[in-house]
Order: structure tokens, then C-alpha cells, then sequence
């Protein structure tokens, strides 16, 4: 069933979610009569292109694409026992108080936040081809500017952003330029964003002659964790040569190395570390698989975990309670787990009966509960719920 976007409607856990205040700034509520007042939101569609963390005082935020609005809307839950209500802010490209849209920005969202509850997120201003960013206080005040413009005679950059944040707490985003067709980082110093290439990429020069060369395509799926070394660690597809790629570095450094080349794979690569071990979980785009590779950078095992048919996309890998890991089921259109079991993994269906589920998957840990989120297609808002 469609729920009508009321005023801060306090639904419960596993259900349909994504329900807010119509003013940028709000309150946690607790009114659940719906229909109360007349949302302007209502009938929006919500919950693309999702980014889900934990706020310090252990409440969930998400940060989405609002597809009606063209816009970048942020939202923070509370959890009650089998309830949560969600709070919705305005962040970057709503219509103003004369209805003019400025323009189409929040694709690509990618989600930070601090120690002290100052919020980042890294997203593509569409309009103008930018990587942009948008910063919230702890007392709710947002900012935004561009971060990085890319390379490219015309601004074309912003796709796959990924945000995270180093031992200072300054953010560092990754995102491909497909301007120049390369994967660039931009550092925050402090007042503003530098952008430059991590990865350049090589274009794919077939033995046989016959056979057409491909451009070099370098960066797409990009994901990007700071480990607990301190070291920056970037997953991302390289189309050209259909594999995936992990570079590793230190600020402006970057080494580069091919984790799996086995057909055409590495879509969708999420990455965790757990006990100075990098997982990541990726799709393996010719058989429709999800597949794992574990280790250290230089040495990695890869293994298929799921061979159903249409598998894998949209992974989110988590280091709690063993290496977890949600996906699409694409055949079904289901939001599936895989999780650790006796030196193997099982696999359930954790929600897909009543919609279309498991698009842009997310995982976080609250409390000792690992929550997921993603987009549901046919209520075209958010699903969260509990593993």
C-alpha cells in the first residue's frame, strides 16, 4: 500500500517508511494520525539513490534523491521498540517560495558523519555536471557548495560519489568524471574542496586486430572507505577491462591493483574491514552473481556466494556479527542477506512479497541491531527494517 507522506507519521519497523514535516528545519514528532494536515509531499517519490549512517546519539539518517522535486532531501528516524518515526529536511534544489525549480541535484548521495554529529553528503548536481556537497551542523544548519568540477572541457563529473572521513574528521570524495573518464578525489582543507585524479585508467587494446579497441573507462561504482589504518581504499569498475579495481593510498598516493578479472565483473563493490582484513562484495555483471573478495591489498581469494539467476547488484557489505551482506535479487525484485554460518553462508529473502525491493542497499549497526535500508520501487519510498 502507498502511504500518504502525513506529518511525521510514526510507522512500523519493516514496513514502508519515509515520512517528514514540510519545512526544512524539523522536530522529531509523534503525531500518527494520518491526513492530519495536507503534505505538499505527498505523492513524491522518495528514497533513491540512498545513503543511510548512525547519528552519534544512535538514531539512523538518510540521506535520498527526491525524484519529483529533481532535489536532495535528508531524513533522521528515531526507533522505538517496533516503531520508528522519521523527521524529513529540505537539503539542495527544492523549489523556491515562487515554485521555480533550480535545478536537478542529490543523485549519487554518499553520507558521512562525524564524532560530533556534523553531517556531510556528497551528491551530483545534474544541471550543471558537479560533484557538490551539503554539510549539517548538530543544531540543523545546512550548507552547500561544489566540490569538484572534474577535468573535462565541459563539467560532466559527480557520477558514483563516495564520501568518508579521515583521522581529522575532514571529508574525502571520490566520484568518476565521465568528462575525462577517470576517478578523481576531492579533499576538504578546511574551507573548501581540491579535486584531482586518483586513477587515469588504460584503454583496452585487444591481440586480435579485428577486434575494435575500447577507451579507457575507469572509475564508475566507485566506493571509498578510510580503514582503522588510516589508509583510503577505493573500489570501483574499470568497464574498459571489465574487472574490478582497488586502489589504496595516503593522501594524493595512489596504488593500484586488479582484485578480479575473471569475466566481466565488479559492479556495485562495497567495502568493510574487520580485524585489518578488506572485504568486498561486487557483482559479477556476466553470470549475475554476487561475489566476495577478502584479504589485503596484493593478496586477494575471490569466491561466488550467490549464483541465482539476476543476483548481486547493489550490494552493502557490513563487519558485524561476521561480514554481512545485502543485495538484489533482480529476478524477484527482493531484498536479499547473505550472512555467515558454521565457515559458510546462508542466504534469506528479507522483504520484497509486497513491492519491488533491494535498490540502493544500505547497512548500519545501532545498539548491537544491524538495520538495512533501500528503495522501494513501488511505493517509490524507503524501506527499512531489521536483520
Amino acid at each position: 500500500m502507498r502511504l500518504a507522506l502525513s506529518p511525521c507519521l510514526t510507522l512500523p519497523v519493516l514496513a514502508l517508511v519515509m515520512t517528514g514535516c514540510n519545512h526544512t528545519k524539523t522536530t522529531d514528532q509523534t503525531d500518527s494520525t494520518p491526513g492530519s494536515d495536507v503534505d505538499p509531499y505527498e505523492g513524491h517519490d522518495l528514497g533513491s539513490w540512498l545513503s543511510m549512517k548512525a547519528l552519534p546519539e544512535g538514531k539512523p539518517a538518510i540521506a535520498y534523491y527526491d525524484r519529483t522535486s529533481d532535489a536532495l532531501g535528508y531524513a533522521v528516524g528515531t526507533v522505538a521498540g517496533t516503531t520508528v518515526t522519521w523527521a524529513r529536511e529540505n537539503v539542495d534544489s527544492y523549489p523556491d517560495d515562487n515554485g521555480l525549480n533550480p535545478g536537478d541535484a542529490g543523485k549519487y548521495a554518499s553520507m558521512a558523519v562525524a564524532a560530533d554529529g556534523t553531517t556531510w553528503i556528497a551528491y551530483q548536481d545534474t544541471t550543471n555536471g558537479t560533484l557538490k556537497y551539503a554539510t549539517r551542523t548538530s543544531g540543523g544548519e545546512w550548507t552547500t557548495g561544489v566540490a569538484d568540477s572534474g577535468g573535462g572541457a565541459h563539467s560532466d563529473a559527480g557520477y558514483w560519489a563516495s564520501i568518508a572521513l579521515d583521522a581529522s574528521n575532514n571529508p574525502v570524495i571520490s566520484h568518476f568524471d565521465a568528462g575525462k573518464q577517470n576517478l578523481r578525489v576531492a579533499r576538504w582543507n578546511g574551507s573548501t574542496f581540491t579535486g584531482d585524479i586518483a586513477v587515469e585508467g588504460s584503454p583496452y587494446v585487444p591481440a586480435d586486430t579485428a577486434t575494435a579497441s575500447i577507451d579507457a573507462q575507469t572509475g564508475e561504482y566507485s566506493k571509498l572507505l578510510i580503514g582503522t589504518d588510516g589508509k583510503e581504499y577505493l573500489a570501483f569498475y574499470d568497464r574498459a577491462h571489465t574487472a574490478l579495481m582497488l586502489a589504496t593510498g595516503s593522501g594524493s598516493s595512489w596504488s593500484v591493483e586488479t582484485v578480479d578479472d575473471s569475466g566481466d565483473v565488479g559492479q556495485w563493490p562495497d567495502l568493510a574491514m574487520d580485524g585489518g582484513t578488506l572485504y568486498i562484495s561486487y557483482q559479477d555483471v556476466g553470470n549475475q552473481d554476487l561475489k566476495l573478495a577478502q584479504g589485503t591489498p596484493g593478496s586477494f581469494t575471490t569466491s561466488t556466494l550467490d549464483s541465482a539467476d539476476m543476483i548481486g547488484a547493489d550490494s552493502a557489505i557490513i563487519a558485524s556479527g561476521g561480514v554481512q551482506i545485502v543485495y538484489q535479487d533482480a529476478r524477484h525484485n527482493d531484498i536479499m542477506q547473505a550472512k555467515p554460518s558454521s565457515g559458510s553462508y546462508t542466504y534469506a529473502k528479507l522483504n520484497g512479497d509486497a513491492g519491488a525491493l533491494g535498490f540502493f542497499n544500505e547497512l548500519i549497526t545501532i545498539g548491537g541491531t544491524t538495520y538495512a535500508a533501500c528503495y522501494d520501487y513501488t511505493a517509490r519510498s524507503v524501506w527499512f527494517g531489521s536483520l
